[in-house]
């Protein structure tokens, strides 16, 4: 289990999951770093998280091609780990001035 207040071990976390592709999973948890750590950056990652479940929906509903629903998600993906990545540069940043 992590530490709640380890900051690079819960970013770590949350890339480990989209590593094995939990999304779902790898977005609550991004959700819990960013309101536990850069509060400034929720409403991004709440939108973030809005819009996979939209695509979550239109793949169960058909909606989406399959092509277009990879790209899509990786399109998601790509948005996740540059966050997480500018919100722990961010956070670094604050914790060294």
């Amino acid at each position: 289990m992590v530490a709640p207040n380890d900051i690079l071990a819960r970013r770590n976390e949350i890339k480990d999951c989209v590593a094995t592709a939990q999304l779902e999973k790898a977005i609550k948890r991004l959700i819990d770093f960013v309101r536990d750590f850069h509060e400034e950056a929720e409403d991004e990652i709440v939108l973030l998280s809005m819009d996979y479940y939209d695509l979550r929906q239109d793949i169960k509903l058909g909606v989406v091609k399959r092509e277009d629903a990879r790209l899509n998600k990786q399109q998601l993906v790509n948005r996740l780990l540059m966050s997480l990545k500018d919100i722990f540069e961010q956070i670094q940043i604050q914790q060294t001035a």
